[in-house]
């Protein structure tokens, strides 16, 4: 049963209202009852044509989070914010809302680029992988791209398909089919359709949603990236112990990671890449390592992903003061038992940490944990096969303690932001 629209809504005078291709004088009469009482009105340029004389009419900020100041200047005034599709849906809305409150604004959906998009190319949208790379790099594409999947993808401007296709070749996705959908529902629709390695379309119109199919014989990443998908000076969790690592911290979407010790970043971004909209906080003592750990985010296409320059062995708790309560907790350098105890106090009720140590050193701080905190203990040893001289051998990596703790959900924690 569809509940009714709550009484003060509206009260605070903003309403945010999703536009199609049919333009403004498509728009419910509600809204356009408010456009028509509307102070002022904040839209796209290519909407200001339609709407009435005499109003105060103003663009889109750039950037967008400069909206928030203009609300502010504008607080005295009744506003209509114009956007396009669905405000919720990778829109303006969210943002809104979560500075104004449910109550502050009134969100008008229309139909969305992408419902049109998935109707356009008989695709099931709940079986469609959304993605945008509208003023994010397109390396975000990378993290969503499996065999057979189906993307819908949010495109920056009208360049956005031709750098996608390229990307797509240089990942190893070339026979990935590219549909692009410009105005749909609009009396300028247009199409174009393509591999990735034979796309010929420098240019399409700035409005548009992609689609991309993905074959049954490209590859696959899985939960841990290969070593040498990380550039990286040494300081890296192999991919068997990282793996090991990753199936402990349980990655899940929004999820909030601390890796301490995070070297080249490999376990924040394996964290990243099975968790979307999940943040992980990378610590390490050494700024070259932040910009190798930088590149390899960017090379993996995942967001959330944030980076921090301290020495933990000074003020573990004034380094990690500002930074949010943590889901899970990766130490694999820095070892201290200021950082063990400092973890264990700000995970969040039901959180788990998990620390690696290969140094006889590190390894007695977390016999010490385990004695005095419990959890689970154990040694990973990994060989691989390797030639010796006309035969093969097993060539052992060193030998890696894994100490995992998990915070009793009904343990509150200490402190934090």
């Amino acid at each position: 049963m569809m509940r009714p629209r709550e009484a003060g809504v509206t009260a605070a005078g903003v309403t945010v209202a999703g536009v199609t291709e049919a333009g403004v004088t498509a728009l419910p009469d509600h809204v356009r009852q408010r456009i028509a009482e509307a102070d002022c009105i904040i839209a796209a340029s290519r909407f200001h044509a339609d709407l009435p004389d005499g109003k105060e009419i103003l663009d889109w900020p750039t950037p967008f989070s400069n909206i928030f100041n203009l609300l502010d200047d504008l607080s005295d005034k009744s506003l209509v914010l114009l956007t396009t599709g669905d405000p919720m849906w990778f829109g303006a809305g969210a943002s809104l809302v979560g500075r104004l409150g449910r109550k502050g604004c009134e969100i008008v959906p229309a139909v969305s680029g992408l419902q049109l998009a998935a109707a356009h190319l008989g695709w099931p949208l709940a079986a469609c992988r959304i993605v945008s790379v509208h003023g994010r790099p397109a390396g975000h594409l990378h993290s969503a791209l499996y065999p057979r999947a189906r993307l819908l993808v949010i495109a920056q401007d009208g360049s956005s398909p031709a750098i996608l296709a390229k990307a797509l070749c240089d990942w190893g996705y070339g026979a990935a089919q590219i549909h692009v959908m410009a105005h749909l529902g609009g009396p300028e629709e247009v199409c174009f359709s393509g591999t990735a390695a034979g796309w010929q379309h420098d240019q399409v119109p700035d409005f548009h949603i992609i689609g991309i199919a993905c074959g049954t014989d490209m590859p696959a990443i899985g939960i841990a990236a290969p070593d040498d998908s990380f550039r990286n000076d040494g300081k890296l969790t192999k991919r068997d112990a990282r793996a090991s690592a990753l199936a402990k911290l349980a990655p899940f979407p929004q999820a909030v990671l601390w890796d301490i010790g995070s070297g080249s970043g490999a376990v924040s971004i394996d964290f990243l890449r099975a968790a979307p909209g999940a943040t992980a906080h990378a610590i390490d003592r050494n700024d070259d390592q932040h910009v190798m750990a930088i590149e390899n985010a960017n090379h993996h296409g995942v967001a959330g992903f944030n980076t921090v320059t301290a020495d933990l062995a000074s003020d573990p708790q004034a380094v990690c003061a500002a930074l949010p309560d943590p889901d899970a907790v990766f130490i694999g350098g820095g070892m201290s038992s200021a950082v063990i105890e400092l973890a264990q106090a700000r995970l969040r009720a039901g959180g788990v940490l998990v620390a690696h140590a290969v140094t006889i050193e590190s390894e007695s701080l977390l016999v010490s944990a385990w004695h005095s905190t419990g959890g689970d203990l154990m040694r990973l040893s990994v060989q691989h096969a390797d030639p010796v001289g006309g035969f093969h051998g097993w060539r052992p990596l060193m030998p890696v303690t894994q100490w995992v703790w998990h915070k009793p959900p009904q343990q509150q924690h200490q402190g934090g932001a």
